[in-house]
């Protein structure tokens, strides 16, 4: 009879010492099982979007759960590789905290409103509607607000995925490559009724402008996870408010590859910009949790 018990011991050897060897592609790896698994039933079960009432709160909750992918492929990566369920900070000192939210708040409003207002609307910039802003309506915040992909992505993609690029590749190569696997990971949602975004060429370009100041700002924050759910959450209603700013007034032909183009240009370049006024990034070995591959029981060694 074949020694069920010895394979299962083997079997779970060999998931250890991948974890602990290839950290980073298992993150990737379960991320995108994670969240295109539930996508795709979701797109079976619901096909129609003219859904309403508890139908649509059940939507909108496994929706989040699916967008939960990096948080769960992170915990999970952690605890094989290190026996540590620490794969984000939340708490790196209120000096830390504080400018890392005053610089991505700024750059996401001047990139996401300020840039992308202008390149979309031919309205002049004294005639936008600023008085919008006084209202708590415009700012339209709710459920998806956070748990939209704020809450859900982050703890993934800047708490555990961007400190370990950085760290072996550097902090431009970390954001090319963690900008292209966040994109990719977004495909099934092209084909999922009632979801509604850029392109298929837009999004990839306009996730790469974000990205650098995301990276520029948890960088400045000493990755403090809760700088890069504030900027996600301010990325998803930055839609909204400019709507509210240039309501009624005369848009320029071919808006959205307008706003494509220059969040990705503006994003990029400040980016990069304040990356390098920052200086030559240092590795970030004691920023990181605990990755100690000796951690684990089992012996990978040979």
């Amino acid at each position: 009879m074949p020694d069920v018990a010895g394979q299962l011991v083997v079997s779970k050897q060999l998931v250890v010492c991948f974890a602990v060897s290839r950290p980073l592609i298992l993150f990737f790896a379960l991320a995108y099982l994670w969240s295109w698994t539930l996508w795709f039933a979701m797109s079976r079960v619901v096909p129609d979007s003219s859904v309403s009432g508890r139908l649509e709160i059940l939507f909108e909750g496994f929706f989040a759960l699916a967008a939960f992918g990096p948080t769960i492929a992170a915990l999970i990566t952690g605890w094989l590789a290190y026996r540590n369920l620490k794969v984000f900070t939340l708490s790196t000192g209120w000096g830390n905290l504080i400018r890392g939210l005053v610089f991505g708040l700024g750059a996401f409003a001047f990139v996401t409103l300020i840039a992308a207002l202008l390149a979309v609307s031919k309205g002049p910039f004294y005639a936008w509607h600023w008085s919008s802003l006084l209202h708590w309506s415009t700012y339209g915040i709710n459920f998806s607000s956070l748990f939209g992909g704020p809450v859900n992505e982050e703890p993934g993609w800047r708490g555990f995925a961007l400190p370990r690029l950085q760290e072996r590749y550097g902090a431009v190569k970390a954001t090319l490559i963690l900008a292209a696997l966040w994109a990719g990971w977004h495909t099934p949602l092209f084909w999922m009724q009632g979801w509604t975004s850029a392109t298929p060429w837009e999004l990839p370009l306009i996730l790469l402008g974000i990205s650098f100041l995301f990276t520029a700002a948890a960088n400045l924050s000493r990755f403090n996870v809760i700088v890069a759910i504030v900027l996600h959450a301010f990325f998803n209603t930055s839609s909204r408010l400019g709507n509210a700013l240039t309501e009624n007034l005369p848009e320029r032909p071919h808006e959205m590859v307008n706003y494509t183009l220059t969040v990705f240009a503006c994003g990029t370049a400040i980016g990069i910009v304040a990356l390098t006024a920052c200086g030559k990034v240092k590795k970030q070995a004691e920023r990181l949790p605990v990755d100690d591959p000796a951690a684990s029981s089992i012996n990978c060694a040979g």
